[in-house]
């Protein structure tokens, strides 16, 4: 559908930019489009406005879950963008427009609430881990090398389940790039056996295609360095992501 790809476009562009104002004016169309499409696969899409244009959202539309889903998915894909630039300001901003557009729990309020958790909460859930580590790089926190592998880890595993993955994944892989490169230039002494582990880590960085293969295999060659024990699940995760086809 032509107009799905017309109205992703400038939300493609507010993440990829971290551009508050049009993250705010661009979600409205975003939401309206991806409604009328789910209502159309269920059989029960509005009829379309006598100039054919999409039928605006009530409220009621706006709370169904398939749109409180889309809504969450682009307010975090922002947040998450925004956290890896450090952008707060950005971040706080499309907070308080929305806010101002919606009113009180606003299409995508439950997002900002995983990136507001206090420091002692317990995450129990993707969107929670995602959320505290976001909150973190918003507020330019410290990340010892293993709290970066994990926040990088958790990051791609969000980000390949959203609508705008391809958007988020050279901005997320050129932040593990730059990461890992400060840290085996910078902070030696916090690694595991240096000397044996920082040349697999230095050989993974030698790639210059910013995708999630290089982010996979990065991770993967700083497992030793970090001292990080991999589950099954995530062993599995790194090794198909990083493979080239």
């Amino acid at each position: 559908m032509n107009e799905v790809i017309k109205r992703k476009e400038p939300m493609n562009k507010a993440i990829v930019d971290v551009d508050a104002d049009l993250f705010v004016k661009s979600l409205p169309g975003w939401l309206e489009v991806t409604h009328f499409v789910m209502a159309q696969r269920a059989g029960n899409a509005k009829p379309l406005n006598e100039d054919g244009s999409l039928p605006a959202l009530s409220k009621s539309d706006l709370n169904t879950s398939g749109t409180q889903k889309i809504a969450n998915d682009s307010v975090f894909s922002f947040a998450i963008a925004a956290s890896l630039k450090g952008d707060k300001a950005a971040f706080d901003k499309v907070e308080k427009e929305l806010l101002a557009l919606y009113g009180d729990n606003f299409p995508g309020s439950f997002a900002f609430w995983h990136f507001k958790q206090e420091p002692d909460a317990k995450p129990e859930t993707l969107d929670d881990y995602v959320g505290m580590i976001g909150k973190t790089m918003l507020e330019h926190g410290h990340f010892e090398p293993k709290d970066t592998w994990n926040a990088g880890v958790r990051f791609l595993e969000k980000i390949r389940g959203s609508n705008f993955v391809v958007e988020l994944t050279t901005p997320l892989a050129q932040w593990h790039r730059d990461t890992w490169t400060k840290i085996i230039t910078q902070l030696k002494s916090q690694l595991v056996d240096a000397d044996n582990n920082i040349p697999p880590i230095k050989k993974e960085l030698e790639e210059t295609r910013n995708d999630q293969s290089f982010i996979a295999a990065l991770l993967l060659s700083a497992v030793a360095a970090v001292d990080q024990e991999l589950t099954e699940d995530y062993q599995g995760l790194l090794k198909s992501v990083s493979r080239r086809v």
